[in-house]
């Protein structure tokens, strides 16, 4: 187990470090074209999530049992995780009295969540294979929340345009291909479940290749992304984010699946899962919303880095937690 943790924190860290070296090469004109270098880091993170992560996706769920009605819960957990998260964050911020753009941006760090490229890697290192199902089960309404609460709630708070009317949030998922494919690939897996036929044996080591792989995949560009500025000036708001993304919300959903009888489902390793998922930091989503809507952007910066350097803390109790449980 020491092993995984070590293998698991050791990708993340390369990969963001390979990716701020990328973007040190472009910026000292060691790499000629800065837009092929865009669009090939642009393929990669469309690869992960068109290609690798509905491969990982549709041999976990061709894999695990789901013959408990008690699955259901997973779902409505990983809403109100991220629920949670931005309704704290937004509080947290009115009782700092800090500005409507300062509030957008922690809104976003509160809500925007990596149950991705992080929370999948250290489920899967872990806890194994079967983890996969309940990642994606978790993240069943993440794109929901997204689209019907997250980007309107931040747009609120940012420059208002008047008279342009937005897509329905109905119009936008079915237009998103990282939604559709996920939805696919489930579909396929749950069919391929309960059909005779048999995954292959090679689909297990197939899949610790994919996670891996799909992890690096994210990474690097956001390594490569990455724009950290004024970050002292915003460690109180960091780290009031961080007490609620890495305290109150794990605390407050894990005693909800417990009480969904969800300790002992699966020999504990859904319950173990959504400990991990409710435990982690904004995802680089959380960037997305000020850059759009004019919010504050060296917040949000600074609360992404601050709250992913803290994984260094937090990634050795919650590997101690699981190991207990």
């Amino acid at each position: 187990m020491i092993g995984n943790f070590l293998f698991a924190l050791s990708i993340i860290i390369i990969g963001l470090l390979f990716g701020r070296g990328l973007r040190v090469l472009l910026d000292k004109g060691k790499i000629e074209s800065a837009a092929k270098m865009h669009r090939i880091l642009k393929m990669c993170t469309m690869s992960a999530l068109l290609v690798v992560n509905p491969l990982i996706i549709l041999g976990a769920f061709w894999f695990v049992e789901m013959d408990d009605i008690r699955l259901m819960y997973i779902p409505i957990l990983g809403a109100l995780s991220l629920g949670i998260g931005g309704v704290l964050a937004l509080y947290a911020a009115k009782l700092m009295k800090l500005s409507r753009k300062k509030q957008g941006a922690m809104f976003a760090s509160g809500t925007f969540t990596n149950l991705g490229s992080f929370g999948a890697l250290f489920c899967f290192v872990f806890l194994g294979e079967a983890s996969l199902v309940f990642v994606a089960m978790f993240r069943l309404f993440e794109d929901l929340i997204y689209y019907a609460v997250g980007f309107p709630v931040a747009q609120s708070f940012g420059d208002r345009h008047k008279g342009t009317k937005s897509p329905s949030v109905l119009s936008k998922m079915m237009k998103n291909p990282f939604f559709i494919v996920t939805i696919v690939a489930i579909g396929v897996g749950g069919a391929l479940n309960t059909s005779p036929i048999d995954r292959p044996e090679f689909y297990s080591h197939l899949n610790s290749m994919l996670v891996p792989i799909f992890t690096i995949l994210l990474v690097v560009p956001t390594g490569f992304n990455l724009r950290v500025t004024k970050v002292k000036g915003f460690l109180k708001e960091s780290l009031s984010i961080a007490s609620i993304k890495y305290v109150i919300v794990p605390i407050t959903v894990m005693f909800c699946a417990f009480l969904f009888g969800l300790k002992e489902y699966y020999e504990g390793i859904a319950f173990k899962t959504i400990l991990i998922l409710s435990a982690m930091p904004p995802g680089f989503t959380s960037l997305v919303p000020p850059q759009l809507f004019n919010l504050d952007q060296d917040l949000a910066n600074s609360s992404w880095f601050i709250n992913t350097i803290l994984l260094i803390v937090v990634l050795p109790v919650l590997f101690l937690i699981v190991m207990i449980l």
